[in-house]
């Protein structure tokens, strides 16, 4: 399928995301950070951009069950969850340390994104057009 207008532009505001996500690490310095707010910076940052941004990496497939907004929420926190269960077990997968505040971090990073997809976007782009209040990320064309 040939990409559209409106599909490059979508993902350039995600891959958008996706580098500004990556600066804020970088910028961060890993887990010394000593600016304001040390222990949200260090501890738990991450724990609300990775999922926010997972979710936006979904939105760049075009499988049709990914444009709903609940659906990839429910995939990025499942899939974040699991990770911190494995934690729990001594698996150390994206970390060692088992934090069951975690959980509320991942869940605010959802739903951060999903409000961003449904709600913020559509406003802002006018490509960003999902259906019905259901469905995000979707290729139809609402006007250029």
């Amino acid at each position: 399928m040939k990409a559209t207008p409106q599909m490059i532009r979508k993902r350039v505001v995600i891959v958008s995301v996706e580098i500004l996500i990556a600066l804020i690490q970088l910028f961060k310095g890993g887990s010394n950070y000593k600016g304001p707010y040390p222990g949200f910076v260090n501890g738990y940052l991450f724990d609300v951009l990775v999922p926010f941004g997972f979710y936006f990496l979904l939105c760049l497939n075009e499988f049709s069950l990914l444009r709903y907004w609940i659906v990839k929420s429910v995939l990025v926190f499942g899939a974040s969850s699991l990770v911190e269960i494995a934690q729990l077990f001594g698996v150390p997968i994206f970390g060692q340390t088992f934090d069951p505040v975690d959980f509320i971090m991942y869940g605010i990073g959802v739903i951060l994104a999903a409000i961003l997809d449904t709600t913020v976007f559509p406003r802002i782009f006018e490509f960003w057009a999902p259906e019905a209040g259901l469905c995000s990320c979707n290729t139809e064309v609402r006007g250029l």
